[in-house]
């Protein structure tokens, strides 16, 4: 979290291979992704990380199956295993009977459940979402953000960009960013969502006003 400009975005860029840091290193399960060349960057990406974006990124001539599947059809894996990985995906995320349908078809909600599985069925060892809620309203943003908390109790690692405070409180953990750099970190632990939310807020505050935080 953070104001606009504060580096949220950049930092997403820079783990997702699509930007290279002026200094330091991005580690992930010990490759340094700084150093990865533009055809090794392309399959790091493939093969360790997932993207959801806020305006969904969905192909409307594609199916909704065939938008899941894309990451395995350009890594070139064989229809039974991409079918296999989509049964128990679909399930998780209640969409078995909006697979043969187009993007068109269907709502903002339901777009990003098929964006999420397209993300996930790679099994990635990082999800990148971008302001994922942005277009839903709230009843939608609030089933996407269940989703995530799922997914996350079963092992799945998620980097949330938000300006959501109500987004934010799902998470376990929250990084406060401003001027490109960690200005503060809460960790939710035993906190009920709503004592979480607030101490979200609190620091937001603390950051517009420029205050330290306890």
């Amino acid at each position: 979290m953070g104001e606009s400009g504060a580096g949220k975005s950049t930092l997403l860029n820079i783990i997702a291979t699509l930007d290279q840091p002026t200094s330091g290193e991005i580690m992930l399960n010990g490759t340094d992704l700084s150093h990865l060349s533009e055809n090794e960057s392309s399959q790091f990406r493939r093969e360790h990380l997932g993207f959801v974006f806020q305006s969904f990124n969905l192909l409307d001539t594609f199916s909704n199956r065939d938008n899941i599947y894309l990451p395995l059809v350009l890594s070139k894996k064989p229809h039974q295993f991409m079918d296999n990985k989509l049964k128990p995906l679909s399930k998780i995320l209640g969409i078995e009977k909006l697979l043969d349908r187009q993007p068109s078809e269907i709502s903002g909600g339901q777009k990003q459940r098929v964006a999420i599985a397209r993300a996930l069925i790679t099994d990635p060892s990082i999800l990148l979402a971008d302001e994922p809620t942005g277009a839903l309203d709230s009843n939608n943003s609030e089933k996407i953000l269940n989703v995530f908390e799922q997914i996350n109790e079963r092992g799945q690692t998620v980097l949330m960009v938000t300006h959501s405070v109500q987004a934010a409180s799902y998470a376990q953990r929250t990084l406060f960013i401003k001027d490109g750099k960690i200005y503060n970190k809460l960790y939710r632990g035993d906190q009920s969502r709503n004592q979480y939310l607030q101490k979200i807020i609190d620091s937001l505050t603390a950051l517009e006003n420029n205050e330290e935080v306890d």
